[in-house]
């Protein structure tokens, strides 16, 4: 047995990460009655894993994001939980976080604003009538809430509602399928990375990528000066690794990212490949794979890494971080050939400042392509093909292969959020469809709170 209840609202945002938690607040900051639902217990989707976030930075070290997203850090900075952005010759930038202070600012946000907050909440249903969304079902303890909203927002990451709804998509990457592999982050402490930088400066071949996206910059005293910063290697010691049995994660190198939690360094290393993360069964099999390779990994450090003998795992994220699963058919699609277009730069409502980083699905590398100026994501990439009263934010926007695999990070996605807010909020203001938004009023509103595009 279980109960059944109904709400009413101006705006649902479906999904609390960071294509959700923008929306929901920008949505409510303009005065519209918001709810915003978490299948989770806490907010923050990936930025909850121990990722750094990318892209506020272009490659030349300009501010590209502000809005909402700077907002975010500088809330988490006052709790020490952010470091300042800091340039990076292979990401362009990089700003560390604290997953556990963006929960908190997440929640404290949200509800300064007045959103109202349902965690541990699925979606189960969508109600569409004549292609328009007019309500969700969710379910969470013993419950089943019918959400009934003016405008809907898809902040699922794999665009869970927007399949519901009848939404037209596919998976993977064009031409093939094939999808961007997951991984499992988790995080260690008890290291020496003093001990560390001190080794690799004397082994050269083993810090860095050799490709020619990075140069001579990307060095031990690079590692040394910053302290938000990614550090990519180990090639070599993951060869000796294989050929001794002990490394079978198809990576040929190893990630570690820096946080502002002493002590508290994040490993981006486990890779689990040839999963479809919006199949349940495939899914759980990719968290089975994670944990197994997670304690491999911790064993690998130990034994291959100087100064991580004796590191300990101290936590592990809450969820898979998965990089592609469905792409959503828009009011317009983003393509690289027309990123820098006149369209794109005149209907932009956000920009992606990061590189094109597409991670191998069936091998062990990453192929990426350097963006060196920022470019626009149009309104059209957040409205969905014939279907009406919704949205969709984060990386479940309308794009190719290529401008997905720059616009798919959290930087832009938290700056698309706040687009579909804004978006939202103007349509229940005006009476009218998201998709009939007047761009150049939203432009204006996203403008006057910081965003650059």
């Amino acid at each position: 047995m279980h109960r059944i209840v109904e709400k009413r609202y101006d705006v649902a945002v479906i999904g609390g990460g960071p294509g959700g938690i923008p929306a929901a607040i920008a949505a409510a900051r303009r005065g519209e009655k918001v709810i915003l639902v978490e299948r989770n217990a806490f907010l923050g989707g990936a930025a909850a894993s121990g990722l750094g976030i990318l892209g506020y930075l272009d490659r030349n070290g300009n501010k590209a994001l502000g809005g909402i997203a700077q907002e975010l850090v500088d809330r988490m900075s006052v709790m020490h939980g952010a470091f300042d952005h800091a340039r990076c010759p292979v990401h362009n930038s990089i700003t560390g976080i604290s997953p556990e202070v963006f929960k908190i600012v997440a929640v404290e946000m949200c509800t300064e604003a007045g959103v109202d907050i349902l965690f541990n909440s699925e979606l189960l249903d969508v109600k569409v009538e004549n292609n328009h969304v007019k309500a969700v079902t969710v379910y969470g303890k013993c419950t089943e809430t019918v959400v009934y909203a003016k405008v809907f927002i898809d902040g699922t990451g794999d665009g869970d509602l927007a399949y519901m709804a009848g939404a037209e998509y596919h998976k993977g990457q064009d031409g093939t399928g094939l999808m961007q592999p997951a991984t499992l982050m988790f995080t260690v402490t008890d290291y020496d990375l003093g001990r560390f930088l001190d080794w690799v400066e004397k082994n050269p071949t083993e810090y860095g990528i050799k490709e020619h996206y990075a140069d001579e910059t990307y060095c031990p005293e690079f590692f040394r000066r910053n302290p938000s910063h990614c550090f990519i290697g180990l090639t070599k010691t993951i060869e000796k690794a294989k050929d001794a049995g002990d490394f079978d994660v198809p990576r040929n190198q190893w990630i570690y990212i820096t946080t502002p939690t002493e002590g508290c360094l994040a490993i981006n290393t486990s890779r689990i490949t040839n999963i479809d993360a919006s199949d349940p069964f495939q899914l759980s099999d990719g968290l089975v794979q994670g944990y197994r390779q997670v304690k491999q990994l911790v064993r690998f450090m130990n034994k291959y890494v100087p100064g991580f003998e004796n590191c300990r795992l101290s936590g592990i994220s809450p969820n898979l971080g998965v990089r592609e699963t469905r792409h959503f058919e828009g009011a317009y699609t983003l393509r690289r050939s027309e990123m820098y277009s006149d369209y794109v730069k005149k209907n932009a409502i956000a920009q992606s400042a990061y590189n094109i980083d597409i991670h191998s699905g069936k091998a062990s590398h990453i192929d990426l392509t350097p963006v060196d100026e920022p470019f626009g994501i149009p309104y059209g990439c957040l409205v969905p093909k014939r279907i009406d009263g919704l949205l969709l934010s984060g990386r479940t926007i309308s794009c190719d292969t290529e401008t997905y695999a720059s616009a798919r990070v959290m930087g832009p996605c938290i700056t698309v959020g706040e687009a579909c807010g804004e978006a939202a909020a103007l349509a229940v203001e005006d009476g009218c469809d998201v998709r009939d938004v007047d761009i150049e009023k939203l432009q204006v509103r996203l403008r006057s709170n910081g965003n650059t595009f």
